[in-house]
């Protein structure tokens, strides 16, 4: 029993503070500002700001399982051709993006149902422009992510007990979209600026220090370590 609990016991230790590269850093923060960028320079509804926030939490949830998947099976071995690996990462990029959709049907479909009653209906141009560039932001999130694991040494287990806390945070990112957008219908344009901007800032600071949504997540009755 105790040999199985000091291997849990990574899971909810402290996540060292994340040192994010410039590239990685400017990845996250734009794909985070296309929902609100939506509303701010495109006239875009506070519901288009729901639905493509979600979307941004299913497809990064989507890619983080994506990564996995890529990882345990090295795609790019050495006897691996150029061809056969583009093609598997296509593969991979599609059955993410559909993992995406279903997850964003999953948590934002009440939100879709009232933004298909508006005057412009549920897929305008706007809506479907942010969503692409969403995606591509989180492919190319993906690849980075893919090649620091790669080279990292992280085993299996090891990458699940450090992304399933990150995906807890998401889902709970999710559940407060969700209650807000009870609220968003009821608030004016400025309201709606600035509750957007707020919450921008908010997934901003979650995505840059995962360590401290670790701790968020982390269930407060877990047993002291055993010495």
């Amino acid at each position: 029993m105790a040999k199985k609990r000091s291997i849990e016991e990574p899971y909810w230790e402290p996540l060292p503070r994340q040192r994010t590269s410039m590239q990685q850093t400017v990845t996250i923060t734009v794909r985070n500002l296309i929902p609100v960028a939506c509303v701010l320079f495109f006239g875009g509804s506070a519901l288009e700001f729901l639905l493509l926030s979600v979307f941004s939490l299913a497809i990064t949830i989507a890619c983080i399982g994506v990564n996995g998947v890529a990882v345990s099976t090295k795609i790019e071995e050495a006897n691996a051709s150029t061809a056969n690996a583009f093609a598997r990462w296509i593969l991979l990029i599609f059955v993410g993006l559909f993992i995406g959709l279903l997850l964003t049907v999953l948590f934002g479909w009440v939100i879709a149902v009232f933004a298909s009653f508006g005057k412009k209906g549920i897929f305008t141009p706007t809506l479907l422009w942010s969503a692409l560039a969403i995606a591509v932001s989180a492919v190319a999130e993906l690849y980075r992510q893919y090649k620091a694991d790669r080279h990292s040494g992280l085993g299996e287990t090891l990458r699940k007990q450090r992304d399933q806390p990150i995906v807890l945070g998401h889902v709970l990112s999710a559940g407060l979209i969700f209650i807000m957008s009870g609220e968003l219908l009821n608030m004016g344009r400025i309201g709606i600026l600035v509750m957007t901007i707020a919450v921008t800032a908010l997934f901003i600071f979650r995505d840059l220090r995962p360590d401290l949504m670790r701790e968020l997540v982390r269930p407060r009755n877990k047993p002291p370590k055993s010495k």
